[in-house]
């Protein structure tokens, strides 16, 4: 039986590799493009690609949030999370 969690970091782990000067959106594109090839059409491997696609980019962006566009996340100003400190 297959471990999803394990083996979709693996996979683009080598995607990466195979082209390691690109840029997160080129990563993004060929990530996308193997994507087919990983889940097989199931939909517990395209919920565990999309996610841990998502966690590399955001790791290699450098940002909490990868978004194709390049922008940060905005949050209007009426939305408050108490749990967070004033300085951070």
């Amino acid at each position: 039986m297959r471990n999803w969690q394990t083996a979709a970091p693996q996979w683009i782990s080598c995607i990466h590799a195979q082209m390691p000067e690109s840029t997160p959106d080129e990563l993004r594109k060929a990530l996308r493009a193997a994507a087919a090839d990983f889940h097989g059409g199931t939909s517990w491997g395209k919920k565990v690609w999309g996610r841990h696609c998502r966690l590399y980019l955001a790791r290699m962006a450098g940002r909490g949030d990868f978004r194709a566009d390049g922008k940060e996340t905005v949050w209007p100003a009426d939305i408050v999370f108490p749990f967070r400190s004033e300085n951070g």
